[in-house]
This record gives structure tokens, sequence and C-alpha cells, in this order.
């Protein structure tokens, strides 16, 4: 039995384990004095799973945890005090098992970590809030055993490699944006809605869809008001949207309003005061609504908030948070009929069609090369994929990857190094690779400036996914009113659910999803903080994996392996279980660091 096989088949609990807690912002708040800490290892309660930490994949997110420490969004707190372990694309393996979970869990089987945990409705992410990867023990606690979706934990056949069992995780988070579903054709029944309604006698304003939810049952637990902005000369709808609130058991609370104050930003600050979620689930904004007040509007959303409004004349760009498009999946959409339903209904999903032009903006990286793959693997096949990068040599491996699959398909695939190019000089370049545009904008990048040129590269009724993470509050303005003549969809995508990752998973058991051909580096569990300056720095071309049990193991590009491992890589440039076995034959030891 090889060192590979004994680590596979030997659960050993130690008294002690090496950790990387982060104390606060910045690599200097990371360990303790530049090192992981020698720690006890923690102990299960009868609810609760103790595992090993076989294999962690580093993702660019945990920089942003890096940057902004306990501010982030979902952590939340005082990390001098209570540290967060990052890390969330996890392979791990049962170590110990709380006695009231025996008949679930046994020692030795092997997991996948899907990391958005949900409970109440509400995200608590493995790696920000529930301890992470970047330790050789962790718990798994009952939001991740018993959360909304049942078990978080999904079992991992053990023919895969411990590298390419953890890499499913952000596969899924693509998989997951190109399975965004129509926008709903009714409001929400849960939450708090605004509706803004002006006098217009001319015209009729509707929402056909308020007769979809009278038709509902009304809900067991009614959540959330209905916060009406009205003009004082009279706003007919009113009365629908009341009886609709009456019928769902939420509270109507209705402001008149002088006509020039309706669509003033201080109005909606007033009504903020009676949403009962602190913001607003939906927003329905009939009339013309001018720019101020619709960016007041996007920034008084909650998390999955939706705004619909009506368009009947040409807008001033709207400043619009592109940040919370992609963390908040924030929804913005606009018609230019009398009926506000067809905001809703005049979109469709982000799932690729037969035919389409897909554009892959900022795709250097090993995200560009998950969504290069799905996209060219998919059935139907799209009819074009540009590919963007200003970096050269990372369009070489988007190359190598890509133009066999793309050849196979009959799918036009095409490169563009945009460096040194100016914004115009980016647009007259892609308008003439696409010149009607594209069906689906990914946008990998998480440069605000890329915001505004990918969505003028947009096609009618066109898609543009925010897949990239730009920092919350960086604005930029953008026309708004394609959203209505064009029909246009403007969003963002982050983690993913768990059919995502299930049908992940199963891929890559199979063989059909290759999560390991986008790895380029592996490194032990003490090359954290050179990792995460390295995923920085984009010094290698696709994912990094530390190994926590391979502490000393240097980080280093698999090309750079010793001979007795790069022998095992596929066509001298694939990770395989063959390789992974190798390294652990030549670096584990059954000892402590």
């Amino acid at each position: 039995m090889n060192a590979y096989e004994r680590y596979q088949q030997t659960v050993e609990v130690p008294p002690r384990h090496w950790r990387w807690n982060l104390y606060g912002a910045g690599l200097e708040n990371l360990g303790r004095n530049g090192a992981p800490e020698y720690l006890p290892t923690p102990a299960p309660t009868d609810t609760q799973l103790l595992v090993r930490i076989d294999a962690v994949g580093i993702c660019f997110s945990d920089l942003k945890i890096l940057r902004l420490g306990g501010a982030h969004p979902k952590i939340a707190r005082d990390l001098s005090t209570h540290p967060v372990v990052m890390g969330h694309e996890i392979a791990c393996t049962v170590a110990q098992v709380g006695s009231a979970l025996t008949d679930r869990f046994h020692v030795g089987e092997r997991y996948i970590v899907q990391a958005d945990v949900y409970v109440g409705g509400r995200v608590q992410a493995v790696g920000y809030a529930l301890e992470g990867g970047y330790t050789q023990y962790a718990l798994m606690t009952e939001p991740v055993l018993n959360g909304d979706a049942g078990c978080y934990l999904l079992p991992c056949p053990n023919h895969l490699s411990y590298a390419e069992a953890a890499l499913v995780e952000p596969w899924a988070c693509v998989v997951a944006s190109y399975r965004i579903a129509p926008a709903p054709l009714h409001p929400a029944p849960e939450g708090d809605w605004l509706v803004v309604l002006p006098h217009a006698p001319a015209v009729q304003y509707r929402c056909s869809a308020l007769q979809k939810l009278l038709a509902l049952s009304p809900p067991h637990r009614p959540s959330g008001a209905v916060v009406i902005l009205q003009d004082t000369r009279g706003a007919p709808l009113s009365e629908a949207f009341q009886e609709v609130a009456a019928h769902l058991g939420k509270p109507v609370v209705a402001i008149p309003c002088a006509p020039e104050k309706l669509y003033d930003p201080a109005t909606l600050q007033d009504a903020l005061a009676y949403a009962q979620g602190g913001g607003f689930r939906h927003a329905l904004v009939f009339g013309d609504a001018p720019a101020p007040f619709l960016e007041a509007v996007i920034d008084s959303l909650v998390y999955g908030g939706y705004l619909s409004f009506t368009c009947h004349r040409r807008l001033a760009p709207v400043p619009v948070d592109a940040g919370r498009l992609h963390y908040d999946r924030l929804m913005i959409l606009a018609t230019s009929s009398w009926d506000i339903t067809d905001a809703l209904s005049l979109t469709r999903s982000t799932a690729l069609r037969k035919g389409d032009r897909l554009l892959l903006f900022g795709a250097g990286g090993s995200m560009g090369q998950m969504h290069l793959h799905y996209a060219l693997s998919h059935e139907p096949p799209p009819a074009q994929v540009v590919v963007v990068d200003r970096h050269p040599e990372r369009l070489e491996p988007l190359r190598a990857l890509g133009e066999p699959l793309a050849s196979e398909r009959g799918i036009t695939l095409q490169f563009y190094c945009n460096a040194g190019a100016s914004l115009e000089e980016q647009f007259a370049r892609l308008r003439e690779l696409a010149p009607h545009g594209f069906d689906q904008v990914m946008l990998l990048a998480s440069s605000p400036d890329a915001v505004p040129l990918a969505y003028s590269l947009l096609t009618d009724g066109g898609i543009l996914n925010l897949f990239a993470g730009i920092p919350r509050g960086q604005k930029t303005p953008l026309d708004l009113t394609l959203l209505a003549t064009r029909h246009m969809r403007l969003m963002g995508s982050s983690g993913s659910t768990m059919d995502d990752i299930r049908e992940c998973l199963d891929k890559t058991a199979s063989g059909a999803l290759p999560t390991r051909k986008v790895l380029t580096a592996v490194g032990g569990l003490n090359t954290l903080p050179e990792a995460l300056t390295a995923v920085q720095e984009h010094r290698y071309l696709g994912k990094v994996v530390l190994y926590p049990h391979l502490p000393r193991l240097p980080l280093q590009a698999i090309t750079a392996l010793s001979e007795p491992v790069r022998r095992h890589l596929e066509s001298e440039r694939y990770w395989t279980r063959e390789a992974e076995e190798a390294l652990f034959n030549e670096w584990w030891k059954q000892t402590t660091p």
C-alpha cells in the first residue's frame, strides 16, 4: 500500500492541527506572524461532523474577504475576536461523527461542499460566516447539515481526485449563470413592494399580473407591506394593488404625493420607513420616472430584488451599482407598454440557445476557461463565441482548449486581445466581429468601466450578465431606456444551487466535465499567503489548489513538479488522479509537520 492509499484509508484525528484564521483585513491578519496556527483539533458536538480537508481551491472572492475583513457583507462580525477560516472550494473526508448523526454519516466517507448555505432564506456561506477549508480539519455544523435545502454536503465518488472534486464548486457557479430563469410573471407575494402611480387620465396603466396573484392561495405567513406612492390628483390602479394586498394579507401604506414630489428621491426615503424588511423586494414604477429617482429605487432594493418600470421617452443615464447586481442578484426590467407586466414577460432565460452569439469579456483566467468549455460543449450549440482578454499569453490556453471543440461542433470561435485599446476601439472591433450585437455578454472582468461597453454590445433581447464581482458602491451610468425599447436584460450571477452543483458533480464523475483541466498550480497549506498573492497577480493561468495535509509542498505550477508527478499529466499539461497519487507518495508523511 503506497502513501496515497494509506492517506485515503487512514482517517486519524490528531490532538492538534494546522489552521489559517483570519483576524481582520489584510495579509498581515492571516494566521500569526505569517504562519498557520497549531491549534487543538475541535471535537464535534452530537449534531456536528469533523471533516478532514483533503483539497481546497483558491477563489478570487477570497481576496475580497482579505481586503474587507469583517466588513465583508457575508461575514459582518468582529474578526479580531471571532476569526473566520476562508476557503469554500472543498473536498473533504468525514473524520468524526456526532452521536446524533451516526445513521447519516460514517468515518471515511468523502464529500464536496455546496458553499451557499441558506437557513431561513438567508445565506450563511462556508468560508465566510461558516468555517471554511484553509485548515487541516473543520467542523461541519448544523446550518451545513440541516439548512433550507437539507444537507449541503454531496457524496463524492472515490475515483475522483481530491483536486477535481474541490473544483466542482466553481464549475457549478459557471453552470448556474446559464440557468437563471426568466423574470417571474408577477411580483413575489413575499417581501415589501413599492408601487409608484402617477395621474395619467389619457392612458390606461395596467398590471395584468395582479390577476395571477388573486388566483394564488394566500400565504400562511404573510410578509412585507405594499407601499404605494400615488399622485394626489388620482391614480385608479391603486385600488387594484390594494385588493391584491388584502388577498395576500399584506398591509397597505398609501402615501399621497403632490405631482412634483412623486418622483423625488426624498419621497422614496420616507416610503422606506414602511418597508418591513428594510428595503423593497419588488418595485413597480409607472409613468416616466427621472434618472435620479430610478437610481434611488435601485438602491432601495433588497437581496434578490426587482425593479420594473415603464418608459415612454429617452432617459438620462442612470448610475447603477454594478456590484449589487452581482452580489445581491438584483434585476432591472422595463417596458414601453402601458402594462408593466410586459417588463416581466418579455425577458428570456440565460440559457444558451441554438445560434446565439456569446461574448466572454475578460476571459483570460480559470473562470473564462470554464465558461468557454461550457459554451462550446452546450447542446444546442451557439453559433459564435468571441473571447476577449488584455493579456495575450492568457488567451493561449483558451485557444488550446477551445479550438478543437469549436471545430468539431461547427462553432465560430474568435479571440481578441484588447491590450492598450481605448473603449471606442474595443467597441469598433467587437462590433466588427458581431455586426448585429451579442445575444449574451458574460462579463468576467471586475472593472466598472467594462460595464457600459459590454452593455452597448447587446443585440435586441440580449442579456448582460455581470459574473465578476465588481465592488459594491462603484456606480456606472447606463442608458436604461434600452431595457424598455429593446427588451434587454441587465443582471448579475453569483454562487450556485444544490441542483447546479449536483449536476456538475455527476458530470465530473462520468468524465463529461473535466474540472481537472483548469488546475495549473498546487501547494501545501503553508503556502496560503503566497498562493493568495499569486492569484491576485494572475501568476498562473488557471486554478490553484492547496493540499492541507501536504503542508510543506511548495507552491508551483503542475508542469514544474517533479518528474515522477509530471509523467502522469495528461498531454503534459492536465492534472490526473495518477498525478495526485504520485504527489502524495512524494510529500505525505504520517507525522506532525
